[in-house]
Protein backbone atom coordinates (compact mmCIF):
# COMPACT_ATOMS: atom_id res chain seq x y z
CA UNK A 1 0.00 0.00 0.00
CA UNK A 2 1.18 3.53 -0.55
CA UNK A 3 -0.01 6.58 -0.24
CA UNK A 4 -0.30 9.40 -3.31
CA UNK A 5 1.07 12.71 -1.37
CA UNK A 6 0.34 16.36 -2.66
CA UNK A 7 3.92 16.42 -3.93
CA UNK A 8 3.55 14.10 -6.15
CA UNK A 9 4.83 11.55 -4.59
CA UNK A 10 4.57 7.71 -2.84
CA UNK A 11 4.60 6.93 0.42
CA UNK A 12 4.98 3.48 1.85
CA UNK A 13 3.04 2.35 5.00
CA UNK A 14 5.55 -0.72 6.24
CA UNK A 15 2.86 -2.75 7.39
CA UNK A 16 -0.97 -2.82 7.90
CA UNK A 17 -0.87 -1.61 11.50
CA UNK A 18 0.50 1.54 10.49
CA UNK A 19 -2.52 1.93 7.48
CA UNK A 20 -5.48 1.12 10.05
CA UNK A 21 -4.26 4.35 12.46
CA UNK A 22 -4.74 6.57 9.65
CA UNK A 23 -8.00 4.42 7.68
CA UNK A 24 -10.61 2.21 8.87
CA UNK A 25 -10.67 -0.27 5.42
CA UNK A 26 -9.74 -0.30 2.20
CA UNK A 27 -12.39 0.94 0.50
CA UNK A 28 -10.29 4.21 -0.97
CA UNK A 29 -7.65 2.49 -2.58
CA UNK A 30 -7.31 2.40 -6.03
CA UNK A 31 -5.20 0.16 -8.05
CA UNK A 32 -2.78 1.22 -10.75
CA UNK A 33 -0.58 -0.74 -12.93
CA UNK A 34 2.85 -1.74 -12.12
CA UNK A 35 4.17 1.02 -15.02
CA UNK A 36 1.91 3.65 -13.56
CA UNK A 37 3.39 2.63 -10.12
CA UNK A 38 6.84 2.67 -11.26
CA UNK A 39 6.50 6.44 -12.67
CA UNK A 40 5.70 7.84 -9.38
CA UNK A 41 8.81 8.22 -7.27
CA UNK A 42 9.16 6.90 -3.54
CA UNK A 43 8.98 9.97 -0.67
CA UNK A 44 9.80 7.76 2.61
CA UNK A 45 7.77 5.81 4.68
CA UNK A 46 4.34 6.66 6.28
CA UNK A 47 4.41 6.81 10.38
CA UNK A 48 1.74 5.73 13.03
CA UNK A 49 -0.79 8.24 12.70
CA UNK A 50 0.11 10.86 15.66
CA UNK A 51 -2.54 10.18 18.87
CA UNK A 52 -3.98 6.74 17.51
CA UNK A 53 -1.71 4.36 19.14
CA UNK A 54 1.46 4.16 21.15
CA UNK A 55 4.81 2.11 19.91
CA UNK A 56 7.27 0.74 20.86
CA UNK A 57 10.83 -0.05 19.50
CA UNK A 58 11.14 -4.08 19.40
CA UNK A 59 14.91 -3.19 21.14
CA UNK A 60 13.65 -0.52 23.53
CA UNK A 61 11.48 -0.89 26.54
CA UNK A 62 9.88 2.09 26.37
CA UNK A 63 6.59 3.08 24.93
CA UNK A 64 6.20 6.52 23.20
CA UNK A 65 3.30 8.18 22.13
CA UNK A 66 3.61 9.53 18.28
CA UNK A 67 3.38 13.18 18.20
CA UNK A 68 2.62 15.24 15.11
CA UNK A 69 5.43 14.52 12.47
CA UNK A 70 6.82 11.03 13.53
CA UNK A 71 7.81 12.48 16.59
CA UNK A 72 8.21 9.96 19.56
CA UNK A 73 7.63 11.15 22.73
CA UNK A 74 8.80 8.62 25.87
CA UNK A 75 5.59 7.85 28.13
CA UNK A 76 7.55 8.40 31.29
CA UNK A 77 5.09 6.70 33.75
CA UNK A 78 1.96 3.88 33.43
CA UNK A 79 -0.24 6.88 35.59
CA UNK A 80 0.52 9.47 32.62
CA UNK A 81 -0.39 6.82 29.89
CA UNK A 82 -3.66 5.89 31.73
CA UNK A 83 -4.38 10.22 32.24
CA UNK A 84 -3.25 9.92 28.20
CA UNK A 85 -4.91 6.67 26.37
CA UNK A 86 -7.25 5.15 29.61
CA UNK A 87 -7.06 2.11 31.47
CA UNK A 88 -6.65 -0.06 28.30
CA UNK A 89 -3.97 1.71 27.73
CA UNK A 90 -1.40 -1.46 27.22
CA UNK A 91 -3.65 -2.71 24.50
CA UNK A 92 -2.90 0.31 22.70
CA UNK A 93 0.94 -0.42 21.98
CA UNK A 94 2.13 -1.81 18.92
CA UNK A 95 5.61 -3.35 18.53
CA UNK A 96 7.70 -1.34 15.11
CA UNK A 97 10.63 -3.23 14.16
CA UNK A 98 13.95 -1.23 14.89
CA UNK A 99 14.32 -1.11 10.58
CA UNK A 100 11.72 1.78 10.80
CA UNK A 101 13.04 3.40 13.95
CA UNK A 102 14.55 5.69 11.47
CA UNK A 103 11.50 7.05 10.14
CA UNK A 104 10.81 8.98 13.91
CA UNK A 105 12.74 11.73 15.61
CA UNK A 106 12.54 11.36 19.52
CA UNK A 107 11.15 14.36 20.98
CA UNK A 108 10.61 15.83 24.62
CA UNK A 109 10.07 13.02 27.58
CA UNK A 110 6.03 13.25 28.20
CA UNK A 111 6.41 13.92 32.27
CA UNK A 112 3.04 15.08 33.01
CA UNK A 113 -0.38 13.96 31.80
CA UNK A 114 -0.88 17.47 30.34
CA UNK A 115 2.07 17.80 28.21
CA UNK A 116 0.34 15.73 25.44
CA UNK A 117 -2.91 15.10 24.02
CA UNK A 118 -3.83 12.28 22.19
CA UNK A 119 -6.95 14.05 20.45
CA UNK A 120 -5.12 17.09 20.03
CA UNK A 121 -2.41 15.30 17.86
CA UNK A 122 -4.66 12.84 15.98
Amino acid sequence: MYYYGGDGKRYVFPNEKTYNTWYSDFSSVKKITDAELAAVAIGGNVTYRPGVRMIKITSDPRVYAVAKGGVLRWVTSEAIAIATYGSNWNQMIDDVSDAFFTNYTVGSDIALADAYSSSAET
